[in-house]
């Protein structure tokens, strides 16, 4: 293959429009294969391993998130560049096909054929070497990471143990960006805790435009927490203003964070809904947090059979036993039977200490560098990054 060319798979039932992309395609210089269905785009896929496939979402054998989701399951396309490219705008479908791992959206036109074309371009490793994008940093092979936080009650300290591991990680590996991403609803809680006092946070991100809505902007948006090193985020300011938050631009602001940072932390708290749970599938490695009392048990193997249920596999969990409000409750083992999960890190009680941390917008480690919960905190971050640099491949 010459040093510009790129394999691109082009999935239309229209066939003048198959016909009119693939010729486009041919005369800049690429390796182009056409399929007409979506199971036959699948197969081409599973068979050439292009580096690009562009799609029309209106298949008629198979939906197109299905579609979606069998490429990134396997590991032969899981890093194939996707573009969804529909003859009609369609916000619903838009979020649903960014969710289950689509690169871009385009609607047909002159306009977008230039920027497709451009977006083929843009991937080619020599290209990017000359031509990064301004005020995003190259990234390296562990770039565009994704950690999710949740918990099936509250109460379990989430919030702030993904703040702490993010600075941890941050604060040891000078050479990866981090960044946090507080989708805590209705009202944000690492704002709180860091001591951020600015007016940008996910509400003012989630009402720019979508089309704008990219890696770039959000580095030129926010900048390093002082004593915490992360960029965030910061969650709704109050349930009012988190009602305003438009549920289509969510998959396309984490799709914003990948391109952007290295590691994305995302906390959800105990929110599991049609919103949360796209994030959830999508992430590299997704931390549950439970307590040792038997109500919060309970409620993690109900949340865990769910999400069972829905397709994650067992193998980017890392359940963490958080003892919050004392030494009582159940043991690491009966927890486990419970649940039925490994609890890979169990953080002793800290008493007062993380909330006096939190309190004064410090990290614990930072606040109290010789506790020993402290120093549990320090480990958990670098077997959470390495796991999910494994999954990510």
């Amino acid at each position: 293959m010459e040093n510009d060319q790129l394999s691109v798979l082009v999935i239309d039932s229209d066939q003048r429009s198959l016909s009119f992309l693939s010729a486009l395609l041919v005369n800049q210089g690429h390796v182009v294969q056409a399929a007409s269905q979506g199971k036959e785009g699948y197969i081409s896929a599973l068979r050439d391993h292009p580096d690009v496939v562009v799609f029309d979402p209106a298949m008629q054998d198979m939906p197109a998130v299905e579609f979606l989701r069998k490429l990134r399951a396997d590991r032969r396309t899981s890093r194939v560049l996707s573009v969804a490219l529909t003859g009609t705008a369609d916000s619903a479908q838009m979020a649903e096909l960014l969710a289950a791992g689509c690169n871009e959206y385009l609607v047909k036109s002159h306009e977008t054929l230039e920027k497709l074309l451009a977006l083929i371009a843009g991937i080619h490793p020599r290209l990017q070497e000359t031509q990064p994008m301004a005020g995003v940093k190259k990234k390296n092979r562990q770039g565009g990471l994704l950690a999710v936080f949740l918990s099936a009650k509250g109460g379990t300290g989430t919030s702030s143990l993904c703040a702490n591991i993010a600075q941890n990680i941050a604060a040891a590996q000078a050479n990866v960006d981090v960044a946090v991403l507080d989708m805590v609803l209705p009202i944000g809680s690492i704002g709180s805790i860091t001591g951020y006092g600015g007016e940008f946070n996910l509400v003012s991100a989630a009402s720019h435009s979508i089309q704008d809505l990219n890696g770039q902007y959000l580095r030129q948006s926010i900048s390093p927490l002082p004593n915490w090193g992360f960029r965030l985020l910061a969650g709704a300011p109050d349930p009012e203003s988190a009602y305003s938050v438009d549920a289509s631009t969510i998959p396309v602001l984490v799709r914003a964070f990948r391109q952007a940072f290295d590691v994305t932390f995302v906390d959800l708290g105990r929110s599991l809904s049609r919103i949360s749970l796209p994030i959830i599938l999508e992430a590299d490695v997704i931390a549950i947090v439970t307590g040792p009392d038997l109500s919060t048990v309970t409620l993690t193997q109900i949340l865990w059979n769910h999400l069972q249920l829905k397709g994650l596999d067992s193998q980017r969990v890392y359940m963490l036993m958080n003892r919050a409000v004392g030494l009582e409750g159940l043991g690491k083992s009966d927890a486990e039977r419970m649940i039925g999960l490994q609890i890979q890190a169990t953080v002793p009680y800290m008493g007062g200490n993380m909330t006096l941390a939190n309190n004064q917008h410090l990290p614990v480690l930072q606040k109290m560098p010789n506790d020993t919960a402290a120093k549990m905190l320090d480990q958990i971050s670098m077997q959470l990054l390495d796991m999910a640099r494994k999954v990510h491949g």
